[in-house]
């Protein structure tokens, strides 16, 4: 039977990590490998995922310094190379998988040997009730409500991988630090790879507490070093402005249209937080030009 390997960092995610990891190790797929890097956590992560890797033989647990999330995934995706697994899936800290989901991905791609790697729709939720949590899962929900086929603009992530082809892609680059993870989704696609979205699952995110400012820190960060990403990337700044906030075509989509005149306030959010992130990341990109340039 064909081996599946996922991988994940973590960072301070004590409250969701118990039941991200238990929903990976209680796939019922007999092949299967977790592989949970740490990124320094000060929390109880580490002890949670140790306490766990007791039971569960299949799960490797890495304890690393505080560094980038890159370097971190980096870590755990060599420990996929040892484990020489056939299929890699990539997920962060807060997802939860739903039963099943990785005997079906197997299954779909055994069936269709042309596809590549597939985008696992996510469920976006939040315990939290106040404006903007409900604005960010309104936002990635209405990302993910894009059917089975992909654009070439796409801002989604293929994280199910066949392995040969997640070599093509060229994987993730460690120090890419922001919008690293769609890049080998991008030159997979510019090859000539196939990608599709595996509407026949899904995965559930937590987007936790969210507040406007929490979010224009985030970003204002990762805009910051966004340059890093652009200038690693054959036409990178081209790549970057075709999936800009409001270029993206999936916003447009009928389908989601119909869903800003039932929730119009929260459609009315979205629009002013990118307005506000659009502003900051143009400042953010062109100072870092600037500093670099002098």
């Amino acid at each position: 039977m064909k081996r599946v390997v996922i991988v994940l960092s973590a960072y301070n995610n004590e409250k969701i990590i118990e039941k991200c990891l238990l929903s990976c190790l209680k796939q019922d797929y007999p092949n299967l490998y977790v592989v949970m890097a740490d990124d320094g956590s000060t929390d109880n992560t580490l002890a949670v995922a140790n306490k766990l890797n007791e039971k569960y033989k299949n799960l490797i647990v890495l304890s690393l310094p505080h560094g980038e999330r890159g370097i971190a995934r980096l870590k755990a995706l060599e420990e996929f190379e040892k484990l020489k697994g056939d299929f890699l899936y990539i997920i962060d800290s807060d997802m939860i998988l739903e039963p099943h989901l990785i005997e079906n991905c197997v299954k779909y791609l055994d069936k269709n040997p042309d596809i590549g790697a597939l985008i696992i729709p996510e469920l976006a939720f939040s315990d939290y009730t106040n404006f903007f949590s409900k604005v960010k899962v309104f936002e990635r929900n209405t990302i993910n409500n894009a059917g089975e086929d992909i654009g070439k603009n796409s801002i989604e992530a293929a994280r199910f991988w066949r392995r040969e082809e997640y070599s093509k892609s060229g994987g993730i680059n460690s120090n890419q630090i922001a919008f690293e993870e769609t890049q080998p989704t991008i030159r997979y696609l510019e090859i000539g790879g196939k990608i599709k979205r595996a509407v026949f699952t899904g995965v559930k995110h937590d987007e936790k507490m969210v507040t406007l400012k929490n979010i224009l820190e985030k970003k204002k960060y990762y805009f910051s070093v966004m340059n890093k990403t652009i200038e690693s990337e054959k036409s990178g700044f081209l790549k970057t402005l075709k999936r800009w906030y409001f270029f993206r075509p999936v916003l447009y989509r009928k389908e989601n249209l119909l869903r800003y005149l039932k929730q119009p306030i929260l459609f009315l959010g979205l629009v002013y937080m990118y307005t506000i992130l659009s502003f900051i990341g143009v400042f953010q990109i062109i100072r870092g030009i600037a500093k670099k340039d002098s």
